[in-house]
């Protein structure tokens, strides 16, 4: 053989693995990345499925106070729309169908019985002793499955554990496979009331994206994914080829998506704008009090440029805070009034004290100009619209969201029960009639509203 021919044939030989090399290379990185948007997709659905059945707790338990039929009937709307909500998200993950089967029975039976306790109040009949046990019954049932699946978090959580690289975790949860089959009572409910209208849900005064378009971006010009992209780099303080396009989604508040090492952000593709933030990462330690972490996450909204905000709300978990901020308007005489549809939330780490998840989708889909009338029903008439069963502690104007996707201003009375329980009630300033019920939540972990 030639010396060139010799030399010709190292040189390929040589290539091959380089070749090979680089193309196992970009097939890791390409199957690494598709395994990290399962993972978020999974790890959302999860988070979707825990706040969805844990809302059917709360909701079973409102249920107990609710004053007037029409206050229970909305509730019976909340429980319908959370347990399809439930069953979405659990569609989503990578259950075994016997779980599956068993989830669904269950969210399938829990809006059917809370329709029929609706029904049975606007018929003029009152509910008895059995009707608040199974109430009660129903309501454990949730708490169990929230605990359950709140663990399954934690553990996720704790270890740095990926649910693409273990799917059977979700397939072994003792708390889920302890769960007693519902009785016959149940199943003759749940064929009477096999069919419902579609209802709208707001949700709780959280996290709720309503189905209207964006109001706070209606007069602003559209993006394109460059303009996106410099925008999220600014966003994130990192260059721009740095940023990795993930895609397009968002339904009724369309999204450019890009993703760093360690963070992802969406901006509108209406305006522009930052809608959501998550950092990824662990948290070793809590250095930071609740107090500091508050004005952090106050700091933080103000340097976004945010208009006044009010905290309502917060939670602590794995060393995070978490805080609801609601708008903050005024009655036309100067009457201070609370904005729950215009909601952001700011999670602040408590080892370093930084931002690490921003969600400001209640706020872009409902802030708009408003001007909020006088209350024409006062105070203290308002408070005549409660249960008997609840003692008004005080009260404030509020504005907050109904399922036809538009806005009540009420008074939101503080109330306790006989037992201690904090319970809300949301009275129709122009009717003076009961709209909405919440329980107040008090405890380590922080305050809630659900």
């Amino acid at each position: 053989m030639k010396t060139r021919a010799k030399v010709r044939l190292i040189t390929f030989a040589l290539a091959v693995p380089v070749l090979l090399g680089g193309f196992w290379l970009d097939a890791h990185l390409t199957l690494r990345s598709s395994r990290t948007q399962l993972e978020y997709v999974y790890l959302r659905a999860l988070g979707d499925l825990t706040d969805y059945v844990s809302g059917m707790g709360d909701t079973l338990h409102k249920s107990m106070y609710a004053g007037s039929p029409a206050t229970r009937s909305a509730l019976s709307a909340q429980l319908l729309e959370q347990a399809g909500g439930a069953k979405s998200a659990m569609a989503a993950l990578p259950f075994s169908e016997e779980k599956t089967d068993r989830f669904n029975r269950f969210l399938s039976q829990a809006g059917d019985y809370a329709m029929a306790l609706s029904r049975k109040t606007f018929s003029g009949a009152r509910l008895d002793s059995g009707d608040l046990e199974n109430l009660k019954v129903l309501r454990e049932y949730a708490g169990k499955l929230t605990e359950a699946l709140t663990g399954l978090q934690a553990r996720l959580t704790a270890e740095g554990d990926s649910i693409v690289q273990n799917v059977h975790l979700l397939n072994n949860l003792d708390e889920i496979d302890s769960l007693a089959v519902l009785d016959d009572d149940f199943d003759e409910v749940s064929e009477e009331f096999a069919v419902f209208p579609a209802l709208l849900y707001d949700g709780p005064f959280s996290d709720h994206i309503s189905r209207r378009e964006p109001l706070s971006l209606k007069d602003l010009e559209g993006v394109t994914r460059e303009q996106a992209l410099h925008e999220a780099a600014r966003f994130l303080n990192c260059p721009e080829d740095s940023l990795s396009f993930t895609g397009e989604g968002g339904g009724n508040l369309p999204v450019y998506s890009f993703t760093a090492d360690d963070s992802m952000v969406n901006i509108t593709r209406q305006g522009g704008r930052p809608v959501y933030f998550k950092k990824a990462g662990g948290i070793s330690a809590a250095n930071f009090t609740t107090e500091q972490a508050r004005r952090a996450a106050e700091e933080y909204l103000s340097g976004l440029g945010y208009g006044p905000m009010e905290l309502s709300y917060f939670l602590l978990n794995d060393n995070m805070a978490s805080f609801n901020f609601h708008g903050a308007l005024e009655t036309q005489d100067g009457q201070p009034v609370i904005c729950y549809p215009d909601l952001m939330k700011v999670t602040v780490e408590l080892e370093k004290g930084g931002t690490i998840e921003f969600d400001a989708a209640g706020y872009v889909m409902n802030n708009h100009d408003r001007s909020i009338p006088a209350p024409k029903i006062p105070l203290d008439e308002a408070k005549s619209a409660v249960s008997p069963l609840l003692r008004v502690e005080s009260g404030r104007l509020a504005v907050i969201p109904t399922p036809g996707l538009d806005e009540l201003l009420c008074w939101e009375l503080h109330c306790t029960a006989a037992d201690g329980q904090e319970v809300l009630s949301y009275v129709n300033t122009e009717t003076g009639l009961e709209e909405q019920l919440y329980i107040l939540q008090r405890d380590e972990h922080g305050t809630l509203a659900n």
